[in-house]
């Protein structure tokens, strides 16, 4: 059996996708759908409500592209440009979450008020981006997501009580998605060898962003 090891550019010997092909292509059909569901928001119309959720997808996309290049490469010559993915990972994931509370305010509030906490939330996303570029170790992203996306839960969870929203309603049961998916993935629970915790977190996430699209259209 050869066993040689993969030199500069070539394929390693357990094929293109690396040893982690299914979480490659799963977070791949993640990026996927982010952009298709992000395009149709951005058409609905200009509210920016609609521009805020749908740059809330596309940052969803560009997060989980670079996760499916990381466990691609990871094994390789290229592992070098690991550290520089992790943090484009990172920041994508936190902004792609501030984005939503942008939406989230424009949604609650009167258009000058929003348009005042706008400000705030983005340099909420470059002091963000600054830490993660600095330590991007993975709970640094999962600490700022959980509390961004619990204060969007309580707000859309306020909004439906108060109005019966049910655009409301559905990103907040996508958040709940969401959250459970990360429990998931957290556990380190797998189904088989190539289909593990990150796979099984990738395609709930995939119902998770289908609340969220199905809710911003409502909104």
């Amino acid at each position: 059996m050869n066993q040689h090891k993969p030199e500069h550019g070539d394929i390693p010997a357990h094929g293109f996708f690396g040893p982690e092909p299914m979480t490659v292509l799963t977070d791949v059909l993640l990026a996927a759908v982010a952009i298709f569901f992000g395009a149709r928001i951005y058409g609905v119309s200009a509210a920016p409500v609609h521009f805020y959720f749908a740059l809330s997808f596309f940052l969803i996309a560009l997060g989980a592209l670079a996760g499916a290049t990381i466990h691609a490469i990871r094994h390789t010559s290229l592992v070098s440009w690991v550290p520089l993915l992790w943090r484009i990972t990172g920041i994508a994931v936190g902004t792609s979450v501030t984005a939503m509370l942008a939406a989230t305010f424009y949604h609650l509030l009167p258009a000058d008020y929003a348009d005042l906490l706008r400000w705030t939330v983005l340099g909420l996303s470059i002091i963000y981006a600054a830490w993660i570029w600095r330590d991007y170790r993975f709970r640094n992203v999962i600490v700022f997501y959980s509390i961004c996306m619990a204060f969007v839960l309580g707000a859309m969870g306020l909004s439906y009580v108060s109005t019966g929203s049910p655009g409301a309603k559905l990103i907040a049961v996508g958040i709940l998605v969401s959250f459970g998916a990360a429990a998931v993935q957290r556990s380190g629970f797998k189904l088989a060898r190539h289909f593990n915790h990150n796979d099984i977190y990738h395609v709930i996430q995939l119902i998770g962003l289908y609340c969220f699209y199905k809710g911003a259209l409502l909104l």
